[in-house]
């Protein structure tokens, strides 16, 4: 009987879980294909429809750790559940939205909601998995953080089609009150019994960090890389950190244990996601924008042409589940990365103009190296971290998932523009009179929206104009998937060189009960203790 209760608790809260983790990344993904349809209703500037997505990403990102530090502290299920609530309501203010303003509110609450259910999701998972056993449930949930943000496109651009915009909002709903249920019934809470207080100084200084960092890199594309506004919240954000570090030390009880990143297997396998999320997913986000603004397709055929990307993320989940049980993390996280390297290299090799085709087998590559191990990074970290601090290990893990994705978003979004820009001046200087507006025309054109921006310049260029930034945006493409190429052979080379051999690796034992935490970190004791 208590077998029975303790399956049944496990496979709840896997599903719920899973079913929440595929909603976060949808959501970041799906709001960029609405933009042009929310234009329509809501005819505000480009950096207004921009907060749409910037809104939501940042208040994620700056909160992780604060979720995963209330966590420990209040318990994982309380955090969850009220970070999910808070998500299913803001998800139907956003659809509902009659303004702007309104929408983008929604957007805030929803990313504080979302950052409260994945900094605590991995620590529920811990909780009620343990060897093989958590191998598998991290699978099913990289699979499903891997298909939220693989399928945004299509499941933007199917709603969008079918419903209009709102849609691509209010679908979060029904699935978020059923979650909601099924998380009451089946999910048990745990928290930190060393944690008696929650550190504040530390919690603000890294979310300040973090709140800066995102902010510059996710407006640096409008303002530029060198504007002073960029270059001093960059600043601003360093500060932040350098302070936090010391703060940190001297916690009996911190936000961030920073002696985890000592050990090297850790701080390989929170690299990783980092990696993956600027050679895979930031290199994902702008490839529907070329389908769109090169190819003239609607969203919906831009969201089917992305599927090659997605499809792999089913099964790869799975086989990198039973892979971690055959070789080495190090082997397995290294080959994954080179994968993704060498997908982001095919489709730098694509032809220029190319349609769908062209980048399929690309996708499927980086798709594939992607799904091996988008769980089993997370299972690497949190394995070797004291299950009590879960919440934080958590945080932590997600936390370079979402900066990651938004360094990768911007800093993808920085080589397109400079590509652009340089492609776009080479063959429009025989167009008399655009070159005291060419840098402005270059920073819209490198957001894809190439027929936009065409339709701004006079009409005897416009057509001229028009091939010249379809050339340069594919341009800039291939200049991008080169740097993910590069990004994604840095990532490998490193996980090959930090994380610790088989002998070492508690993820290699899949017929043993799984070292303590304590055992694995050898030298670096539990805070609190």
């Amino acid at each position: 009987m208590t077998s029975k209760l303790r399956l049944s608790h496990a496979a709840g809260t896997l599903i719920v879980s899973s079913v929440t983790t595929f909603l976060l990344p949808l959501d970041y993904t799906v709001a960029s294909v609405a933009l042009r349809d929310i234009h329509r209703d809501f005819p505000v500037g480009f950096s207004d429809q921009q907060w749409v997505i910037n809104g939501y990403t940042m208040a994620f990102a700056a909160l992780l750790m604060a979720g995963g530090g209330l966590a420990d502290l209040f318990g994982r299920r309380k955090v969850f559940l009220s970070g999910l609530a808070l998500f299913t309501a803001a998800s139907l203010l956003a659809g509902l939205a009659p303004a702007m303003l309104w929408l983008n509110l929604g957007r805030v609450a929803q990313g504080i909601g979302a950052a409260g259910m994945f900094s605590s999701s991995l620590a529920l998972l811990v909780q009620e998995f343990t060897g093989p056993r958590r191998a598998h449930a991290f699978a099913v949930f990289g699979v499903a953080s891997g298909l939220g943000a693989s399928l945004g496109p299509f499941i933007g651009g199917l709603a969008v089609d079918l419903g209009g915009w709102r849609w691509a909002f209010l679908l979060n709903v029904p699935f978020g009150i059923a979650m909601l249920i099924l998380g009451l019934m089946r999910t048990r809470d745990s928290h930190d019994p060393q944690a008696t207080r929650l550190d504040l100084k530390g919690l603000v200084l890294f979310s300040g960090a973090v709140l800066l960092t995102v902010h510059a890199l996710v407006t640096a594309p409008q303002t530029g890389w060198t504007s002073p506004t960029t270059l001093a919240t960059l600043a601003a954000a360093a500060g932040l950190t350098l302070v936090f570090v010391p703060v940190e030390l001297r916690q009996p009880y911190p936000l961030i244990d920073l002696r985890l990143f000592t050990n090297r297997t850790f701080l390989g396998a929170s690299l990783a996601p980092l990696v993956l999320s600027i050679a895979f997913w930031g290199l994902f986000l702008y490839t529907p924008l070329y389908f769109q603004g090169v190819l003239g397709y609607s969203p919906l055929q831009a969201g089917m042409a992305m599927l090659p990307f997605a499809v792999p993320l089913f099964g790869a989940g799975p086989l990198g589940a039973r892979l971690a049980h055959r070789i080495s993390s190090r082997a397995l996280l290294g080959t994954g990365q080179l994968l993704v390297a060498a997908g982001a290299t095919l489709l730098a090799c694509a032809p220029l103009h190319g349609d769908w085709t062209s980048y399929a087998i690309g996708g499927l590559v980086s798709g594939l190296g992607t799904g091996l191990i988008n769980g089993e990074m997370s299972n690497v970290a949190l394995s070797i971290v004291p299950a009590a601090r879960s919440g934080m290990a958590s945080g932590i893990n997600s936390t370079m998932r979402i900066v990651g994705m938004n360094a990768g978003f911007g800093g993808i979004g920085a080589v397109l523009a400079m590509a652009v820009t340089h492609d776009l001046t080479a063959r429009t200087n025989r167009l008399h009179g655009l070159h005291h507006n060419l840098h402005t025309l270059a920073t819209d054109v490198a957001t894809g929206n190439i027929n936009g921006t065409a339709a701004t310049v006079p009409a005897t260029l416009r057509e001229g104009f028009r091939t010249a930034a379809a050339h340069a945006f594919a341009t800039g493409m291939r200049s991008a998937f080169t740097v993910g190429a590069c990004v994604a052979l840095l990532g490998a080379a490193t996980s090959f060189t930090l994380i610790r051999p088989p002998q070492t690796d508690t993820t290699q034992e899949p017929g043993d009960t799984p070292q303590p935490a304590e055992t694995a970190l050898s030298g670096i004791p539990t805070p609190g203790r």
